[in-house]
């Protein structure tokens, strides 16, 4: 017989406010923001530069405090947490991907990802060593372990943020323009890439941009304004 619980969400905000300054100079960078999202959603957020669209994700990945508003990551109230507790809970169960990439350029391909396994302290260096052959492996960098970003295609590039954004396995995976520095074509390929991890393994993917490209595929699409929501799919 099937289950009649409902799951929890994997991220639950309620009457959410953030702003920045004071007085005449306080900016309402976001305003009454509700929202559930699933565990396992393919979520784009979209809108317009300014509209509030990293203050969002900052927020609900724990690295923003809300002015005001409830913030729930995986069952835990983020809002009463202190610095410390948030990064690990980030270095646990996030990952992120950027626009920009951010590797190391003086490391290779293989250290970009199994260093910060090393580091976040939770993977000996033979766990963290097998992770990061299976997860370059997965995103098809396998036999290029040994160069350096700077050799490497904007597209290689951003498969190595990738892989290092998913080895530790994420429950969350946060990302801001993924494909914001990429041709179409490759960015298509990219997006292929990130549709298939989230069907293969569940994880939750919530993904700023720009592109018609995602907003067309993705699950479910988020359109922020002036730090409102202004549409959702889901509803």
């Amino acid at each position: 017989m099937r289950s009649s619980v409902k799951e929890l969400p994997a991220i639950f905000l309620s009457d959410i406010y953030k702003s920045f300054g004071s007085n005449e100079n306080k900016v309402e960078a976001l305003k009454n923001i509700n929202l559930e999202i699933a565990k396992g959603e393919f979520m784009a957020l979209c809108g317009p530069s300014g509209s509030g669209k990293s203050t969002l994700l900052n927020t609900l990945s724990g690295i923003d405090k809300p002015s005001s508003g409830t913030v729930i990551f995986l069952n835990k109230m983020l809002n009463d947490l202190q610095a410390d507790e948030l990064a690990a809970i980030r270095s646990k169960h996030l990952g992120f991907i950027f626009q920009f990439f951010n590797l190391l350029p003086v490391l290779n391909v293989f250290d970009n990802v199994f260093y910060p396994l090393v580091l976040n302290g939770h993977f000996s260096p033979k766990e963290a060593r097998e992770r990061t052959l299976h997860f370059l492996d997965s995103v098809g960098l396998a036999q290029l372990t040994d160069r350096k970003p700077g050799q490497l295609s904007g597209g290689q590039q951003q498969r190595v943020a990738i892989a290092r954004a998913l080895a530790h396995e994420p429950q969350v995976v946060v990302a801001d323009e993924p494909t914001g520095n990429l041709d179409m074509a490759m960015g298509e390929a990219i997006l292929d890439l990130l549709m298939t991890i989230n069907q293969q393994t569940r994880t939750t993917f919530i993904i700023s941009t720009h592109s018609t490209q995602l907003k067309d595929r993705a699950q479910r699409v988020i359109e922020i304004k002036d730090g409102e929501l202004a549409y959702d799919s889901a509803r």
